[in-house]
């Protein structure tokens, strides 16, 4: 009998999944922020992130160890790599929050919050869809989701940061606020990326 193949689309999926809960507990954090909570919601947070690299590592381990698979393995690598990135600088976010012992949220913060949390569920739907891309009608629309998200993003950040250097007096606050807002807007960047190799890995396979 042969060997069933692995599914890395449906790892993919998983890992993908672990990126909705992370951007989730981000943006519950934010809107609910209170920094003597920090310590709890950083650890909350790297459960999620250390179990999604948990499912990277295997993912991997199989890898090496599989000599046909559905697509290009340099392809499944770079895209595990690059959904990793994602849930990295979600909790470089929730880190910064305690290191530069924010005290208190701005609304900004809670609108990039929902973008990452939007872009996080629409690359998703691109993982899903990945498996049966030849025939799916939807999962274009999805990369175009993650795309539009994207310069939605470019925008407030560029709101943000203008607003933060204009009226915010103390330099403390201009400084770690320019470092957060430049990372929120990484986040959905990452996102894009993901969405953008799917594409591609798409456009080679067609």
């Amino acid at each position: 009998m042969a060997k069933k193949q692995n599914n890395y689309f449906q790892m993919f999926v998983e890992v993908a999944e672990d990126a909705i809960k992370a951007a989730q507990l981000l943006d519950k954090s934010i809107k609910t922020y209170n920094p003597e909570k920090n310590e709890k919601m950083l650890k909350a947070m790297h459960d999620i992130e250390h179990g999604a690299d948990i499912k990277k590592h295997e993912m991997m381990k199989l890898l090496a160890e599989e000599f046909i698979t559905p697509i290009e393995r340099e392809d499944i690598i770079a895209l595990s790599w690059e959904l990793d990135n994602v849930l990295d600088l979600i909790e470089e976010v929730c880190q910064m929050f305690y290191m530069f012992n924010v005290q208190e949220m701005r609304p900004y913060a809670i609108d990039f919050s929902e973008l990452v949390t939007r872009s996080t569920v629409a690359l998703a739907e691109c993982f899903k869809e990945f498996e049966n891309f030849r025939k799916s009608q939807t999962i274009s629309g999805a990369i175009v989701e993650v795309n539009v998200i994207e310069e939605l993003a470019d925008t407030l950040y560029i709101k943000s940061v203008r607003e933060l250097f204009t009226k915010e007096k103390d330099p403390v606050k201009v400084n770690a606020w320019n470092v957060l807002y430049n990372r929120l807007e990484k986040i959905v960047d990452s996102c894009e990326n993901v969405a953008d190799s799917i594409g591609s890995v798409i456009m080679k396979n067609s």
